[in-house]
This record gives structure tokens, C-alpha cells and sequence, in this order.
């Protein structure tokens, strides 16, 4: 009898379990997705840290699964207080707290069957859009994925956890409320926010508090990397107080906001200002810190979301920047004496002829003259100076498509790393050949094929009587990608260790692009693809709450719209007081947190210049205001479906007026 009963009951409420079936059929969607992913063979085959990854991506999603079971314990409490008359009918007519108890448990698993059935279907198409992304990321070509069982029963068994907890919530409630709260809740009197002055002071306090950790942040950002003074502790201590900052305001002006403009005698005696004011009260009150909670999900969605993409961007900046070569011999002086036989130069390049051709093969050197003279001018003194010749450098520098570099007894540092512009260089010179050569200026626009702080670049003249330091070729191969994991095998050799080192190692006079591409961006796909799923399920529990919120008090708040009628207000009117209504508390939460793609997207334009890489800026303000239009196109959408059923239900026409 229950069952029939708790189906009847789902099919009555449809209308108002719409959005909370919607939002729970995504999760369900988004989590099969990402299970899937972990367990899939591409994970393998495409990161070499596939192991730890999978770790990271399965403690990642029950984080998020404790989260969701959290908002859907809250969402389920909304959906109680809906129903409260109903329950409090059955409690009248004889029924026992474990009958409706069961009622609402077997409805909630009508909904779990019925999501989970719908989520995993919509997951077969979001988990190949996964793989399509990081397909992409990874500059490889797509290929259908398969699916996972393991994947499968994961999902089954975080869904159903899930919703045992929520269920739990849902059972302390109803055996704790009285018939009295659930037949008259609609009925008592609202409390009244004390101390708003109070409140509006610290709404103004937490507005300074949240500028001023974005400030912090940048600044503390521009010090790591110009100055390399600063930590990584800083920056998220700055991350701490924002999140501290934005829950704090959110509170505090759902508790301040209303009272303020109820004081603008002009502003309330406006239309029904006044009605739409009194209806906020209560629920800005009730819900304040659950409106903060809000905004600090859906801040972090933002800066998420903005994050992982200007990494993407820098990422493929900071390749081409610090590997402009397809491959790079390098061999240090010692290894022509090394005892382990490291692989030659025509060894190489016969082992790499097997997996690309080789069209342009460029042999320069790096030379020293034992001693330190531009490294005493930095924290790095005791390191001999490299030198590159001039001829050699604007040999590279064409190959790559740069300007060559003009030197008139002078020379010119090369940094490869921007905290090495903060050292003066211009008051030291350089004797070398019979000659003296002074300060010409130091640059880092030039790509790394150095691994070094710095170097110079100096007259041909100058390198006569000093020493080689390395000697390395660069090749350009043809176009077409090959299996660089493989090559970079081939290409290493086994060292046995000594006292100083553990051994046996590896290691590889070569440094192959194609290699480190596949690695950058294997790590960098699963980062992009992590950061999107906690952004979409934070935006997504976010707006459900508030939807949820809303339809929650439609029995309250159709009492008073007939009141409203029966005041003079017609169809019309009553639409917009409710259309202003939802707009209000929804927008509340949402303002600050969008509004953060401007400082978001300018910090991360900002990092992309101080690492060298300004031409990728506009991509990242591109990324960012395109995260916000997605943002924004979701909150419309849940905005219209809940105004809509909210309109539907409370509005009083003449007809029904009557």
C-alpha cells in the first residue's frame, strides 16, 4: 500500500521534484563520467602516473559524492517543509512517524532508481565528451571509449551512499517535528533580524576583506614569480581569507540588504516594493548562511574553472618556450669520458631517423671560462658563466624564427627565468681574448635551449681561449607525431649508481619534445578534466539549492499572493512582484562570485605575462569571459524552470480568484 501510495505521490509532486530530479540526474551523469574515465585503458596507456592519478580522481569523487549527499540531505529537508501539511494530514489520521517514514524513503528511492537510470544514460554521452577533451587537450585523435564496469558499480555504490545519508536527514527530521509545525509551520511568525546596523557594518568589513585578498593574492603572485621571495603558503592563505571574506558578506547582506532599503520611504511606496521586501526578509534571514555557502561554491567554480584553462595556455606556451627544438643532444663534458658509454650523437640520430626524419640538424656549444664573474652579481656565485657565440645564437635565432642580435664589443644576457631581470649585470665586464667587452642588455624573449638561469651571448672572437662546457645539436624532424615515449627509451641508458646516488637510474642525453608534450599534457588533461567536474557539480548543487529553496515555501507563499490580489493586485503585478522575488534571491549569491571572473581572468592574463607569455593573454581573458557566459546561461535556466513553476502555482488570476 505504501509503494502505490509513495508512486502516486511522486507523480502528484512532479511539477515540484522536477528541478531536484534534474539536478541529481546530472550529478548522477558527471560522476558516472568521471568513473569511467578513471578506470578506462586510455588513463593508462596515456599517463605514465596513471596509478597515482587514478588515486587522486577516486578520492576527488567521493569528496564530491559527501558533498553532494550533503546538499541533497538539504535539498530533501526543502522538499519535507513542502510537503509538511501532507505529512502532518497523515500523522492526524492515524498513520505512525515509520509509516510516513517509509512513504518518504520509498519515494526517495523511486527517485534514486529512476535518476540513476537517467544519469547513467545521459553519462554514456558526457564520459565521450570527457575523453573528446582530453583527447584534445592531449593533441591526439579521438577514438570511441570503451566503458567500464568497475566504473559502473562505483557509481551504483556512491549514488546509493549518497542517498542513504540524505535519507537519514529526512528520517531525524520527521521524527522530531511536531503535527503542530507541520499543519501550522505556514502559520508562525517569522523572527525579525536583530542588530542590522551591526550587520550592514560587516557586510561592508567582509566587502573590504574579499577585495582586499584578491589584491593580496596578485600581489603576493607578482612577488613568486619577480622576486621569488614569496610562498606558496601566502597565496593560499590569500585563497583562505577570500573564501573566509565571501561567506562572511553573503550573510551578512542577506541580513542587512533588506532592512536598508526598507528605510527608503520613496523606493517601498513604489509599486509592491514593499510586499517583495517583506517576502525577502524572512527567507534571506532563514537561509544567510546558506547563501554564503553558496557564493563560496560557486566563487571557486569560477576560479576553477579559469584556472585549469590559463594552464592549459601556459602549458602549451611554456613547451614551446622552454623545448623549441623537436630534439636536443646535449653532452656535458664529462660524458666523453663517462665509463657507462653514454649514446653518441650519429647513434642518435640513427635511432631517431626510425621515428621521424631528421630536416634540420643545428650543432652549436656552450663555452666557459672557469670563472664566475656575472654569477657574483646574483645569488647563484660560485657557478661559471656559459657563453654562446654570436654566430651560433643568430644561427638558432633564424632557425626559430627570431631577430638576430647585433653585438659591438659588448654581450648580451640571455635569462631564462624572469627572477634573473631583478639582478644589475651592467656594471661588470668581460675579458676574454686579448679584449674587454661591457654590458649590452639582458632579454627573455628568447626560447630556452639552455637549461640555466642564464647565459651570454658574446663576439665569436671572445670563445677562442675558453673551454667547451657542453656541446649539443638541435633538431628540427618532420612534421607528424610519433611515439616519443618510445624513442625516449631507446634513447636512455642505465647508470649503476654510486655513494652520493641511489642507483640504478636512468637517464638520456636527449631532450624530445614530442616526449615531454605527451607528458605535460597527459597530467595537464586530467587537471582540466578534474577541475570541470567539481565546477559543474558545485554550480549545479548551488542552483538546485536555491531553486529547491524557493519552491520549498510556494504553500506559504501562495497565502500571501491571494492576500496581495485581494489588495488590488492583478495578474500582472502579482507576476512581476514574483518574477522580482525569485530574481532577488537568486541573484544574491550569484552576483559576487560571476563578478570574479574579471579579477580572475586579470590575475591569470597577469601570471601568463610575468612567466614571459603575453601574446596568450587575450586567450585567457577569451577563456574567461566564456566560463562566465556558461555560468550565466545556467543560472537562466534554472532561474526560468524555477520562476516558472513558482508562477504557475502561486499567481491568483481572476478566475482562480474568485
Amino acid at each position: 500500500m505504501f509503494t502505490k501510495l509513495a508512486m502516486r505521490n511522486v507523480k502528484r509532486q512532479l511539477g515540484n521534484y522536477l528541478i531536484y530530479f534534474m539536478t541529481v540526474s546530472l550529478t548522477v551523469s558527471f560522476i558516472f563520467a568521471i568513473n569511467n574515465v578513471i578506470y578506462s585503458p586510455q588513463l593508462l596507456q596515456w599517463v605514465e602516473e596513471a596509478s597515482s592519478m587514478k588515486i587522486a580522481l577516486i578520492g576527488l569523487t567521493i569528496f564530491i559524492s559527501l558533498i553532494v549527499a550533503f546538499v541533497l540531505g538539504y535539498a530533501t529537508a526543502f522538499m519535507l517543509k513542502l510537503r509538511k501539511r501532507e505529512f502532518g494530514t497523515y500523522l492526524t489520521l492515524g498513520m505512525t512517524r515509520k509509516n510516513i517514514l517509509s512513504i518518504f524513503v520509498s519515494e526517495t528511492m523511486i527517485m534514486c532508481f529512476t535518476a540513476l537510470g537517467l544519469g547513467i544514460l545521459l553519462g554514456l554521452f558526457i564520459y565521450q565528451g570527457l575523453i573528446m577533451i582530453m583527447s584534445n587537450l592531449m593533441e591526439m585523435e579521438f577514438t570511441f571509449a570503451d566503458y567500464s564496469a568497475k566504473g559502473l558499480l562505483l557509481t551504483v555504490v556512491l549514488v546509493a551512499a549518497m542517498f542513504a545519508i540524505s535519507s537519514m536527514a529526512s528520517a531525524r527530521y520527521l521524527k522530531k517535528v511536531s503535527i503542530y509545525e507541520l499543519i501550522h509551520g505556514d502559520q508562525m511568525v517569522e523572527k525579525r533580524v536583530k542588530h542590522p546596523t551591526l550587520w550592514l557594518l560587516l557586510t561592508l568589513i567582509s566587502l573590504s576583506v574579499v577585495i582586499g585578498s584578491c589584491v593580496m593574492f596578485c600581489k603576493q603572485v607578482d612577488i613568486l614569480l619577480l622576486k621569488d621571495a614569496s610562498s606558496l603558503d601566502s597565496v593560499f592563505i590569500s585563497l583562505f581569507v577570500l573564501a573566509g571574506g565571501l561567506i562572511v558578506f553573503h550573510t551578512a547582506v542577506s541580513r542587512s540588504i533588506v532592512n536598508l532599503l526598507l528605510k527608503r520611504k520613496h523606493f517601498c511606496s513604489s509599486g509592491s516594493h514593499t510586499f517583495v521586501l517583506r517576502q525577502l526578509s524572512a527567507s534571506l534571514r532563514a537561509n544567510s548562511i546558506m547563501i554564503g555557502m553558496i557564493a563560496f561554491l560557486m566563487a571557486f567554480a569560477v576560479i576553477g574553472a579559469n584556472a585549469s584553462f590559463a594552464l592549459r595556455a601556459n602549458t602549451r606556451a611554456v613547451l614551446d618556450r622552454d623545448i623549441p627544438f623537436d630534439a636536443l643532444y646535449i653532452e656535458e663534458q664529462s660524458d666523453t669520458d663517462n665509463q657507462y658509454s653514454p649514446i653518441s650523437v650519429d647513434e642518435g640520430e640513427k635511432m631517431i631517423e626510425k621515428y621521424a626524419k631528421i630536416v634540420e640538424r643545428l650543432p652549436f656549444a656552450f663555452y666557459t671560462t672557469g670563472r664566475d664573474d656575472l654569477h657574483n652579481c646574483t645569488e647563484w656565485s660560485g657557478e661559471d658563466d656559459l657563453f654562446i657565440t654570436e654566430s651560433d645564437f643568430n644561427k638558432i635565432c633564424q632557425s626559430l624564427g627570431f631577430d638576430p642580435v647585433q653585438l659591438n664589443q659588448e654581450y648580451l644576457v640571455i635569462a631564462n627565468d624572469a627572477y634573473t631581470l631583478q639582478f644589475d649585470f651592467s656594471q661588470t665586464e668581460i675579458g676574454a681574448g686579448g679584449r674587454t667587452y661591457r654590458y649590452g642588455g639582458i632579454s627573455q624573449d628568447y626560447p630556452h635551449f639552455a637549461y640555466v638561469y642564464f647565459y651570454v651571448v658574446i663576439p665569436d672572437e671572445a670563445v677562442k681561449n675558453m673551454e667547451t662546457a657542453t656541446r649539443c645539436v638541435a633538431y628540427d624532424l618532420a612534421d607528424g607525431k610519433y611515439d616519443g615515449n618510445r624513442l625516449k627509451e631507446e634513447l636512455s641508458y642505465t647508470v649503476p649508481g654510486d655513494d652520493e646516488n641511489d642507483g640504478p637510474y636512468e637517464m638520456c642525453n636527449y631532450v624530445l619534445k614530442e616526449y615531454n608534450r605527451i607528458r605535460s599534457n597527459s597530467i595537464l588533461a586530467v587537471f582540466v578534466v578534474g577541475a570541470l567536474y567539481i565546477a559543474a557539480i558545485f554550480l549545479f548543487m548551488a542552483m538546485a539549492i536555491l531553486a529547491l529553496k524557493i519552491l520549498s515555501t510556494l504553500s506559504e507563499d501562495k497565502k500571501r499572493y491571494r492576500v496581495l490580489y485581494r489588495l488590488g493586485a492583478d495578474e500582472q503585478e502579482q507576476s512581476k512582484a514574483l518574477f522580482q522575488q525569485t530574481f532577488s534571491f537568486f541573484f544574491l549569491p550569484f552576483a559576487i562570485p560571476i563578478l570574479l571572473s574579471i579579477p580572475t581572468g586579470w590575475i591569470c592574463g597577469r601570471i601568463m605575462k610575468l612567466t614571459g607569455f603575453a601574446a596568450q593573454q587575450t586567450e585567457v581573458y577569451l577563456i574567461a569571459a566564456v566560463i562566465a557566459l556558461v555560468m550565466i546561461l545556467i543560472y537562466v535556466l534554472y532561474f526560468t524552470a524555477t520562476y516558472q513553476i513558482a508562477k504557475r502555482t502561486v499567481i491568483v488570476n481572476n478566475q482562480s480568484g474568485r
